[in-house]
């Protein structure tokens, strides 16, 4: 005999054999953890959404802008605005299209503004609006379905 042990190679084989297999193991299984969030979140649009306040001769004014994210449908995006004082017509509380707050086109992109003000949410009578008490939520309500998530939400300053 040559002093040759042939029974020696075998143990670091087996022991690649079982690093590789408890890779592809771990591997196929987070890809089915992962794989199964796929339906949730491919409906809910991601959006940056950012409201800039301002005062003016009409009262308060809020400028909401789109500055980036997905691409939306325009009917699917709606304003809530609660609480809104319209001096001369009292208090408002309603919910509005984009269309009606001044923002055109089929859809919504980064650069889309919709404006809160005296002659978007207060009726012809009113003077002066004051959102210093008044809520905003944008939501996206999916189509055909009632249902939606929230994209973004803003309060007057003493609210």
């Amino acid at each position: 005999m040559t002093g040759f042990d042939s029974s020696r190679a075998v143990s670091p084989v087996i022991g690649v054999i079982l690093m590789v297999a408890i890779t592809v193991l771990l591997a196929a299984t987070a890809a089915t953890f992962f794989m199964g969030f796929e339906g949730s979140l491919s409906g809910t649009p991601t959006v940056a959404i950012e409201g800039e306040f301002a005062v003016d001769s009409g009262g308060h004014e809020l400028t909401v802008e789109f500055t980036g994210g997905d691409v939306l449908a325009r009917e699917n995006v709606k304003v809530h605005v609660a609480s809104a004082g319209c001096r001369g017509a009292g208090s408002v509380t309603d919910r509005y299209g984009l269309s009606e707050l001044g923002v055109s086109g089929s859809t919504v992109a980064a650069g889309s503004q919709a404006q809160v003000t005296v002659g978007t949410v207060c009726p012809p009578a009113a003077s002066q609006l004051d959102l210093s008490r008044t809520a905003v939520t944008v939501s996206w309500v999916e189509s055909g379905s009632g249902s939606g998530t929230v994209l973004y939400r803003w309060r007057g300053p003493a609210a």
